[in-house]
């Protein structure tokens, strides 16, 4: 029986209403909202909460990010909440419990109506609309849908030792190739939905025209898919006893290896491939007080680089489920599909870049959710010959006194 066919012969059945009310997902101490079916005679009215979404990791964060969290420094670091929200509602067979077709509804953050037939079983699949830097795939039996990222045209700036004699990378590493960041991607697959047609089943309640409608809930909560890892590095020994200045005076952008180029909307699991992605959302360089890495309990004054990037998390796992294990015993841990290293380009005083790599497997283990990662940096370490290099002139070359995270060098030097 066709879609068209089922839905005419609402008359003859009840019609239904729902209201659907999306928790943004924050952490487990967040208060969770309940997805209410609201069943009358009418329509399906589908209505999200505005609750908005915070950072998924513990209160801790804001005590390890030592770069000033100001959104007047860093603008907003946290997850933004989504203007649209795409619902596609499946048709699922009441025998086999299979998804046998599919439709979809688009929704602002105040919510939508649809009809839907009563007696029928449905799953719901929510997650926002509008993104520029994810694909998406549904497989021809509804068993799959998959979010992923594309390809990038950035620099990579992960070398092996054989490229540069500051990287901990092993000379026969694979080459990784360097895909787009994903946008902040947030849903929940809401599945089996009976639509039973015997109202009194539900709660009776009255609407403010005094009309009877009845209430059943369904627990449903937005939770991220992509997440945000802050990166700040700590820069040592960075200013010259003479008048020569700052040996590092900028980041022109960092990759991370070994992360994930999708995940499948259903079971949230991320793909087994690993890829590298790159990110140029880089700030500037602050002086501010850190503790102090040889001397427990102090604190010197140093240089910090931040950056923010967004990934799909580790390859293979569920990100959250994960996360909630390794909160559950603190000594599990995630399943290690690769490593993950971290390559930094450097701008020095000349103009010059200083390429460093290093190991994060880690720290990225230990936040399959995302988190702050920190990163020491020895400037004393650069060699000589490199900052005595006259700066560079072709193409503009680099302006040390514009503080905008997309100035662009335009000469690299490989160590």
């Amino acid at each position: 029986m066709t879609r068209k066919n089922r839905i005419g012969k609402i008359s003859a059945k009840i019609q239904i209403s729902l209201f659907f009310a999306l928790c943004l997902f924050v952490n487990s101490s967040c208060i969770r909202k309940d997805l209410y079916l609201r069943v009358d005679t009418t329509q399906i009215l589908i209505q999200m909460t505005d609750l908005g979404l915070n950072i998924l990791w513990n209160a801790s964060w804001k005590a390890e990010w030592y770069y000033d969290w100001n959104e007047k420094y860093y603008g907003k670091i946290d997850y933004t909440r989504p203007e649209l929200i795409k619902t596609t509602i499946y048709d699922v067979d009441s025998h086999t419990h299979e998804r046998y077709s599919s439709f979809y509804m688009l929704f602002d953050s105040t919510g939508g109506r649809i009809r839907l037939t009563s007696g029928s079983i449905y799953d719901m699949l929510f997650y926002n609309f509008g993104t520029e830097y994810i694909d998406f795939y549904q497989s021809d039996d509804f068993d799959k849908y998959n979010a992923f990222t594309r390809s990038s045209n950035q620099v990579s700036y992960i070398r092996t030792r054989a490229e540069n004699g500051f990287s901990t990378m092993p000379d026969d590493t694979k080459p990784y190739a360097v895909y787009n960041e994903p946008d902040e991607f947030f849903g929940t697959l809401v599945d089996n939905i009976v639509i039973n047609e015997d109202p009194t089943l539900y709660t009776k309640e009255y609407d403010k025209d005094g009309n009877v409608i009845y209430v059943y809930k369904v627990k449903a909560e937005l939770k991220p898919y992509s997440f945000i890892y802050l990166v700040q590095m700590i820069i040592e020994n960075n200013k010259e006893s003479d008048e020569k200045g700052n040996r590092i005076i900028g980041v022109n952008g960092l990759t991370i290896t070994g992360l994930s180029q999708g995940v499948d909307l259903f079971s949230r699991k991320t793909f087994n491939n690993t890829i590298s992605i790159t990110t140029e959302d880089i700030k500037p360089i602050k002086n501010l007080k850190v503790p102090d890495p040889n001397s427990p309990g102090d604190s010197v004054y140093a240089d910090i680089v931040a950056a923010r990037m967004l990934t799909w998390g580790l390859p293979g796992i569920n990100p959250i489920e994960e996360m909630e294990k390794k909160r559950a015993d603190a000594d599990y841990k995630v399943p290690e599909l690769d490593k993950n290293y971290i390559g930094i380009g450097f701008t020095l005083r000349n103009g010059y870049s200083w390429n460093v790599t290093d190991s994060i497997t880690g720290p990225m283990h230990e936040r399959p959710t995302g988190g702050v990662i920190t990163i020491y940096i020895d400037a004393s370490t650069i060699p000589q010959e490199l900052l005595d290099k006259q700066p560079t002139t072709s193409g503009g070359g680099f302006n040390a006194t514009v503080e905008d995270w997309s100035n662009e060098v335009n000469a690299e030097v490989t160590i």
